[in-house]
């Protein structure tokens, strides 16, 4: 919001919603949001679909505009070491990049993985308010 010439005047950052195609195990929601970059993931992440996901959130985050990058779990059900592997890759890049990595949405299985392994408390959580759309549809695989 800003005042221009007494008049209250609103910007709305431009929200790209971009669904991606990663394998038949997982699928992904990208959306910007002004310098925020927002992952939304659903399915399992696993040995077969981390390289694509890696390649993913590298790409997302090499974009100028992208100075945070969110990724949410809300959809996530499975979640092996490949794809804790993948996370710590992405944490280091954004750390060397000077930008901010967060999760959300964390559920079970996934949260438990990262305790367990001692590596929780290096991801900073986020409540997501990336909302659901039925007007853009996950895309898998063919």
């Amino acid at each position: 919001m800003l005042l221009s010439g007494g008049r209250l005047v609103a910007f709305l950052w431009r929200r790209a919603k971009k669904p991606v195609s990663l394998d038949g195990d997982i699928r992904a929601v990208c959306e910007d949001r002004g310098t925020e970059c927002q992952v939304r993931l659903s399915g399992r992440i696993t040995i077969d679909s981390s390289p694509g996901l890696r390649l993913l959130l590298l790409r997302r985050l090499e974009a100028p505009s992208c100075q945070l990058l969110t990724v949410d779990f809300r959809d996530v059900t499975y979640v092996d070491t490949s794809g804790l592997v993948v996370l710590v890759e992405v944490l280091k890049a954004t750390r060397a990049q000077a930008k901010i990595f967060h999760l959300s949405g964390l559920q079970e299985r996934p949260r438990y993985l990262l305790e367990a392994t001692g590596l929780l408390h290096l991801f900073p959580e986020v409540n997501s308010e990336m909302p659901r759309s039925n007007h853009s549809s996950p895309v898998s695989p063919q």
